[in-house]
């Protein structure tokens, strides 16, 4: 019995160690989050600060992250295969943003017109909107989308169009319409009364993630404490 005690104790060991240990990396995965986001406020700032510039002069910025910067584009003509992104909410109501590939001096890129709202039959997709801003310049921000690993794309490859999609992963969505597009999509940002736009780069505050961190870190000590006493408790009562 004394043998079976001590490897169940070093068992138990093992795993609190574990689970502190993961919870520590949880605190110190958002204390890695607030840098970046606050790095990424700071780079909004400059970016609205450098003013609306025209898209064939984005290369000569020679940017590491081109993320934020707000251009002018012309176009020269755009595609009717149009992209609904699916599951996009507005005041707590859900509907679609409307994806528009766009050929422009510099080459195929996917603009975001806005947000449209869904119909109640969801197997049925809204009427297109006007597409009159594509025939005249347009304003708005670079946004790179990033991939969640967790969503599963739904659209086939099949030439139908308006198709659904669940999230843009642009060279995929180049194969899908057979064009080669920039590495960045176009969000735009100027009034419309077709669509609602809100440019929202960054959702949360830096700072609620350091509130985030000292809830993992606090389960962490918290943790550590509560399973120190009982193992004292113990070995006093054995």
């Amino acid at each position: 019995m004394p043998n079976n005690s001590k490897v169940l104790t070093i068992i138990s060991h093992l795993i609190v160690t574990i689970v502190i240990s993961i919870l520590c990396s949880l605190g110190s995965w958002q204390i890695a989050r607030y840098e970046d986001k606050k790095e990424r406020v700071i780079q909004i700032s400059e970016r609205q600060a450098q003013g609306v510039i025209e898209h064939r002069m984005l290369t000569t910025l020679n940017l590491s992250d081109v993320r934020d910067v707000m251009i002018n584009i012309s176009p020269l003509e755009y595609s009717d295969k149009y992209l609904w992104l699916d599951n996009q909410q507005s005041n707590g109501q859900i509907g679609f943003k409307l994806v528009v590939p766009v050929n422009t001096e510099e080459g195929w890129l996917l603009v975001n017109m806005g947000w449209v709202k869904g119909r109640k039959d969801r197997l049925t997709l809204p009427n297109i909107p006007a597409l009159e801003e594509l025939t005249k310049p347009l304003t708005g921000a670079i946004s790179i989308p990033g991939i969640n690993r967790f969503v599963t794309e739904t659209a086939l490859n099949d030439g139908q169009f308006p198709k659904v999609i669940q999230q843009i992963e642009i060279s995929r969505l180049g194969d899908l319409i057979d064009k080669p597009l920039l590495p960045y999509m176009l969000t735009v940002t100027q009034p419309s009364e077709d669509y609602i736009r809100q440019w929202t780069p960054v959702v949360m505050a830096p700072e609620k993630h350091i509130g985030y961190a000292i809830q993992w870190f606090g389960l962490a000590i918290a943790g550590f404490i509560i399973y120190f006493i009982a193992w004292r408790k113990k070995r006093t009562v054995q």
